[in-house]
């Protein structure tokens, strides 16, 4: 590099600054003069420099050749520290150094170089006065240099360009997010969006929606397109007509596109350039074995861009095997009840979540190899594309499964007109568009693309409905609001009618799914889904709802469900466990639930382990014809899908039911955030809530402190707010029953937590009280019971939902706390009193407890168990006195009203709570050097509710020293748990007698 274009540098500097300029664009000018001598002449590289602004956009300056783009470079003003940027800056620079290749930050003095996300060069050229530093100039000429030999290499897989994409894809939706309040043009697009495609979409979720269309449009277009490509000729030949949303928002692209969105498109198609599409159409060829090209690259770019809206959206790999399985049993049914073929007249065929297209691009497939040659192609035409259908919310998958679907034509030598298109529209599935008015060339496009959906939705027969709807829950939709009204009928329980299990998104998709078979008066459904509706209580009107809808249902369990300790692996990378299903429709009309038959079959036998490539096996060796389906027979009222032991239900039904005792009851508390709102001592916790409800700290600064972000399930913004209204009060810090045996301490105020059920948990709150805590359900074995005097946490039994703990007061006090009454419903007293005479509400807990620890009850009616709450037997009135008295023992033993001499024994004395393991004799291994011990084997596995009791308890103090209280404390529930251990087998040697 020539000396003088350095010195003339300086000069250049000196010059803007004697002048009095202080802003980092007075200085542009004669940067732009310098890197054109140091770079054009001599590398023959070009430079654009971009005109100040205000808004987020283009880095200032673009170095590229006529071959492709070299780098950027950014400039601060000089007196800018590089190391110590000013928030929005900072934030700018993260997003370009992380996501451009080759990138240059510069305040016209210092020089970062960031390749590839890393800095890999720094240096001062001019000091503060902009005097060259000449023992810098070799380093500086090596940073330049390291610069402009930057080159890309030809992109061959798919993979490595799904990452970059997705990088640039990152800037694209920042770009857009940051300009959409300036900019006409976008205003225009979010709207249309809102108004034809998602009302309640935001402008983050329009700005993803964006960015994925351009970049997978252009995508598509490296498919589509011979030789280079352009704005011009991606706008007019790269994205078919027939996708009419597309086509208009890619016209735009053509347009004088504004300079923030301007280089990033042009980064874009350079990139795209650079890609060897011959290898990548070789790469992305259909049919490879078990391995879909389309949908790995689409979660490869997900996983890259976005992984929360991967799983907002409920966006997850299919695998093959699962897919085939679907479909080729979905013919073989089409075949042996109907009479009929994928290809045969009639049989349209939807999938309603149809992601990039696996389930379609597979039926194609199928009904291929069922039609060779020639003819497939005019049953293509004349057929096919009328009669398969999809429907998709998010735009990037719904480019990808019509790229997807036209490329697997392209393999047989088939090719689209530009007027012709699969039946895939980008629309909601579950909600019907509002009324169409006058609108925009490109309202015009979304118009035709949701008419043409709802028409579908509304009016199209459809005989078959396949896929894998998504598992997550999004909001309400009034149109499948409506249809779901059918699966709420006769629940009873007002909250489960409104919250739950019933508003996941695969419940919602059976539901739409069901409706769509009755319009059509016959069909199938074949989807693969979250298997809770096979047993879960609040899915039993569901049901018995497909029951009276279908004539054949079909369950093939494929269980892994990692939420209720099964050990089998996933078919997917989820811990909620799957099923297949297939509900076969034969005849019009509804019937009788009894009426349906209904077959089971589990992949999982005697509680194994099964691992995926055993399942994956499975389904690619069987069939809905070769699995040895067998048949059961679900009953009211719970009409379950699952083979259940139920030939003591008439002996069982005839005990009333916890929930039939009671009169009020509830789940325990939840914070919303236990880490701050929950803690082990008093003091911490008031000078917690103090700082949280003072009104001179603003409430962001709060959220932010402690972590309180706001989500749909709690608003602690407005919460804070409202219990700031009242003020700090000493009273509200009480104790609560966080885990068996795990006391703490929690600010109850019902303003400021996520759930505070006042009905159930104010009657603890003055005078004494008992409660009894109990699960409606549970996953494995039933030992989900315990006591408390106090509130209780929601996850006292359980961290999992389906058996975390619901509280039964023993008395209730009046708003004033001056009486109480028992909490048990008039009709139960009289008949506690006609078989035991006077009988206490604290007799009947005692005795209720006892009955529900011991283990022959736990036993005989282990199947009923669950899946509701415990029914409580009344045996004669000897045999009551026997389980009252043992009950009462229980009860004081595990409320910890007990003294009794304790002995701990220590081999080490660092009480920090590091690992928790037992060393399988009678030690707990807390640290390398400590060890807790005299701890018996039956002891350290006594399981209350989902945990060992002693585990549980220190593992919730992991990282914390041992006080001396409660390391007497885990010894003294040593004590009780052995001393339960024995009340237990007492339990088990009375013979009861009604």
């Amino acid at each position: 590099m020539k000396p003088g274009v350095l010195r003339g540098y300086s000069k250049g500097l000196k010059k803007v600054h004697r002048a009095g300029a202080t802003t980092e664009y007075s200085y542009r000018t004669a940067f732009h003069e310098f890197l054109r001598s140091l770079f054009s002449k001599e590398y023959n590289v070009k430079i654009i420099h971009e005109p100040g602004r205000e808004t987020f956009g283009a880095p200032d300056f673009k170095v590229f050749t006529d071959s492709g783009i070299i780098g950027y470079i950014e400039t601060k003003a000089p007196n800018i520290d590089l190391h110590r940027l000013p928030k929005r800056d900072k934030s700018q620079v993260k997003r370009y150094s992380a996501r451009l290749d080759n990138f240059i930050l510069t305040n016209y003095r210092d020089f970062i170089l960031y390749q590839r996300g890393e800095k890999v060069e720094e240096v001062s050229l001019l000091d503060e006065d902009f005097n060259l530093i000449e023992s810098n100039v070799e380093k500086f000429n090596r940073l330049a240099q390291r610069f402009l030999g930057f080159a890309v290499p030809q992109i061959k897989d798919p993979e490595s360009l799904a990452h970059i994409l997705a990088k640039r894809a990152m800037i694209l939706k920042d770009v857009v997010l940051e300009n959409m309040n300036s900019d006409e043009q976008l205003q225009y697009l979010y709207q249309a969006f809102k108004e034809h495609l998602m009302a309640g979409m935001k402008k983050s979720e329009f700005a993803d929606a964006y960015a994925q269309t351009v970049v997978y449009g252009l995508f598509m277009a490296r498919f589509t397109i011979n030789g280079r490509l352009t704005r011009e000729n991606v706008a007019f030949r790269g994205v078919p007509k027939s996708l009419r949303v597309v086509h208009e928002i890619f016209k735009y692209i053509a347009s004088d596109l504004p300079d923030y969105l301007e280089w990033i498109v042009e980064e874009l198609i350079a990139i795209l350039n650079n890609v060897d599409v011959e290898e990548l159409k070789r790469r992305f060829h259909f049919g490879n074995g078990e391995f879909d090209p389309f949908l790995h690259f689409y979660e490869t770019f997900l996983a890259e861009y976005n992984p929360k809206l991967r799983k907002s959206k409920g966006v997850y790999y299919t695998p093959i095997p699962v897919v085939e399985f679907i479909i080729n049993s979905v013919d073989e049914i089409l075949r042996g009840r109907f009479g009929k073929r994928l290809h045969d007249e009639g049989v349209t065929i939807l999938d309603p979540a149809t992601g990039t297209g696996t389930f379609l691009a597979g039926v194609l497939d199928r009904i291929h190899k069922n039609i060779k040659g020639t003819l497939f192609q005019l049953y293509l035409k004349e057929r096919l594309l009328n009669n398969i259908y999809g429907f998709e919310i998010l735009i990037s998958p719904y480019l990808v499964a019509h790229l997807k679907l036209s490329m697997v034509l392209n393999q047989w030598g088939i090719k689209l007109k530009d007027d012709e298109r699969f039946r895939i529209y980008l629309t909601n599935a579950l909600d019907l568009m509002r009324e169409r008015g006058q609108a925009g060339l490109f309202e015009r496009a979304l118009d035709k693309e949701s008419e043409e959906a709802d028409r579908v939705k509304k009016e199209a027969k459809i005989f078959v409905v396949i896929g894998n709807p998504p598992y997550e829950t999004r909001k309400d939709e009034t149109y499948i609001q409506t249809l779901l009204k059918d699966y709420m009928k006769g629940l009873g329980v007002e909250k489960e009618k409104k919250k739950g299990a019933l508003q996941d998104d695969y419940v919602k998709f059976i539901r739409f799914s069901q409706w769509k078979i009755d319009q059509n008066g016959k069909g199938i459904v074949g989807f693969i889904t979250n298997n809770s509706y096979l047993d879960g209580l609040v899915h039993r009107r569901m049901r018995q709802s497909l029951m009276e809808s279908f004539d054949e249902i079909y369950i093939l369990n494929l269980h892994g469900n990692a939420r209720k300790g099964e050990s089998d692996e996933n078919v997917f990378d989820i811990q909620q466990g799957v099923a297949i299903a297939f509900f076969v429709k034969l005849r019009e009309g509804k019937h009788k639930a009894e009426e349906c038959k209904v077959y089971y079959y589990s992949i999982v036998h005697d509680a194994e382990k099964t691992m995926r490539e055993e399942k994956y096996d499975f389904l690619r060796n069987k069939g809905w014809k070769t699995v040895e389906w067998k048949e059961i027979r679900p009953k009211r009222p719970y009409y379950f899908f699952v083979p259940k032991d139920l030939s003591l239900e008439e002996e069982y039904s005839k005990f009333p039911k916890l929930d039939e005792i009671f009169e009020v009851y509830g789940s325990g508390i939840v914070t919303g955030k236990d880490e701050t709102l929950l803690h082990f001592d008093k003091s911490s916790l008031e000078q917690v809530i103090r700082e949280i409800l003072d009104p001179t700290i603003p409430i962001p600064e709060i959220q932010r402190k402690y972590n309180l972000g706001d989500t749909s399930a709690w608003k602690p913004s407005k919460r804070i707010q409202r219990a700031r209204n009242s003020g700090f009060t000493q009273s509200k810090v009480v104790r609560v029953l966080y885990r068996p045996f795990d006391y703490r301490f929690v600010y109850y105020d019902v303003a400021l937590l996520q759930r505070a059920l006042p009905h159930v948990h104010e009657h603890f709150l003055g005078d004494e009280n008992l409660g009894l805590i109990a699960s409606r359900q549970y996953q494995k074995e039933f030992k989900h019971v315990f006591v408390t005097d106090t509130i209780a946490e929601r996850g006292i039994t359980s961290a999992y939902v389906g058996d975390q703990g619901v509280v039964f007061p023993l008395y209730l006090y009046s708003d004033d706390s001056k009486t109480k009454r028992p909490n048990l419903k008039s009709e139960f007293l009289k008949e506690l009193k006609k078989r035991y005479g006077e009988v206490t509400p604290e007799g009947f807990l005692y005795y209720a407890y006892a009955v529900l620890h011991d283990p022959k009850y736990r036993k005989r009616y282990a199947e009923f168990l669950k899946f509701d709450f415990p029914r409580i037997p009344l045996y004669d009135k000897e045999t009551f006195k026997k389980y009252r008295d043992i009950g009462e023992e229980l009860v004081k033993l595990h409320l910890m009203k007990v003294d009794f001499p304790i002995e701990p024994k220590l081999v080490g004395d660092d009480l920090t709570v590091e690992k928790v393991k037992y060393d399988g004799r009678d030690c707990v291994v807390i640290n390398k050097t400590t060890k807790l011990c005299r701890i018996p084997p039956e002891v350290w596995e006594y399981t209350i509710g989902g945990y060992r009791v002693i585990e549980k308890y220190l593992k919730g103090r992991k990282g914390r020293k041992l006080s001396l209280d409660e390391l007497e404390h885990i010894y003294k529930v040593v004590e009780i748990l052995r001393k339960t251990i024995e009340l237990v087998k007492e339990l088990e040697a009375i013979e009861p007698r009604f």
